[in-house]
């Protein structure tokens, strides 16, 4: 007879403390925070139907700067993110939030 056995599933946080230090995981959630800001900003742009280079010409920022930021290979600052809010007619928002 073969009975098979019923497998729970793990939780993500059973596997990232299962397979990371706590170290990695602060490491890959702020990797992961700073991509999701930066798709953000790519999707700003998307909907407003405008391109890297239409935006370059809106904020006075280099196309392949736009395009290095929003692929997360060049640090940003926060004047730079203004610039981009404000070619994007947007407002910036950066929040503080206490840590888990």
């Amino acid at each position: 007879m073969n009975i098979m056995k019923k497998e729970r599933i793990m939780t993500l946080d059973e596997f990232e403390k299962r397979n990371f230090t706590k170290e990695e995981l602060k490491r890959i959630h702020k990797r992961a925070q700073k991509r999701i800001a930066l798709r953000k900003l790519r999707e700003a742009r998307e909907s407003m139907g405008i391109s890297q280079y239409e935006l370059s010409v809106k904020s006075g920022i280099p196309r392949s700067a736009i395009s290095e930021i929003e692929r997360g290979r060049r640090n940003v600052s926060v004047a730079k993110l203004n610039k981009l809010a404000d070619a994007l007619n947007t407002d910036l928002k950066i929040d503080f939030v206490k840590r888990k």
